[in-house]
């Protein structure tokens, strides 16, 4: 009897802990998920930032690279000694070069066609590239970018739309070392000239050379045959140039332009028409 009385006075004390702890419990518990809720809303905001930051610091470092790269194989394709087969540049022998040759070889297009497992391609054929495979895809712009193989008796150039769909063209060259404005003429008009290039386009370390671009901005321009494998902004110059027909860069990496230069260096910029260091004035001669 007395263990039984014990045992029943045992089970009441216990009974009302566990009612107070119960009530106590319930009260903490309701307060503590909203707190721990709140907290973990506010850490993941924070870790989601930090990841996109991360995410596009690591694009725009591997763009810079990409870049410098190309930048590094204009300065081997300018030597006019030791330079790779130039294409249809090769009827000038060592004076000088064509820049859409060097573009073709970057792109693999046109006399430069070179895919993975060799040939079985006919003119016309389209293959799409491997974005991280090829140094003008920016990896933070458009990936989906194709190659039109084009052999005799017709030589597709990128001028025809070697490399399509031409918005998705993330990466272009200065338009003043393919074309420089000449003038006044006789009339007193501005025309636009092609230019070749040469190892004495080597002297110019501060003419950019490859950019970020816009190829969906140049294919909506209303201007025909506007190609976004070039660009270049006013910068005083007269002619079509001053007209800002021919520029449209891309921010898309934070707000900034990332561009290789001849002399193989890589900056970034929020407003790279403006920066006094990257010489756009420049144009070869005719």
């Amino acid at each position: 009897m007395w263990q039984g009385r014990l045992g029943r006075r045992a089970m009441r004390r216990y009974g009302g802990i566990l009612r107070m702890h119960g009530r106590q419990l319930s009260a903490f518990t309701l307060i503590e998920l909203l707190v721990v809720i709140t907290i973990l809303g506010l850490l993941m905001a924070i870790m989601l930032a930090s990841l996109a930051r991360v995410h596009a610091a690591g694009k725009s470092f591997v763009c810079k690279n990409q870049l410098k790269n190309v930048a590094f194989d204009f300065i081997q394709f300018a030597d006019d000694w030791a330079h790779p087969p130039r294409g249809d540049s090769e009827k000038y022998g060592r004076s000088g070069f064509d820049i859409e040759d060097f573009q073709e070889r970057q792109y693999e297009v046109s006399e430069f066609w070179k895919v993975s497992g060799g040939g079985g391609y006919s003119l016309g054929d389209a293959v799409k590239y491997k974005a991280s495979a090829q140094p003008l895809i920016c990896p933070a712009g458009p990936q989906d970018l194709k190659k039109v193989q084009g052999v005799p008796p017709k030589k597709l150039a990128l001028s025809d739309g070697a490399v399509t769909p031409l918005d998705n063209v993330s990466t272009g060259f200065n338009m003043r070392l393919r074309y420089a404005s000449v003038g006044p003429n006789s009339q007193g008009a501005f025309v636009m000239a092609q230019v070749r290039l040469s190892k004495r386009t080597m002297s110019q370390p501060t003419v950019p050379l490859v950019f970020d671009v816009d190829g969906a901005a140049a294919a909506a321009n209303p201007l025909p045959h506007l190609l976004p494998y070039y660009s270049a902004p006013p910068a005083g110059v007269p002619g079509q140039y001053a007209m800002n027909n021919f520029w449209y860069p891309s921010l898309r990496h934070a707000g900034r332009c990332n561009a290789a230069f001849i002399g193989g260096h890589v900056l970034s910029s929020s407003g790279p028409e403006r920066e006094s260091g990257w010489n756009w004035k420049y144009q070869p001669s005719p």
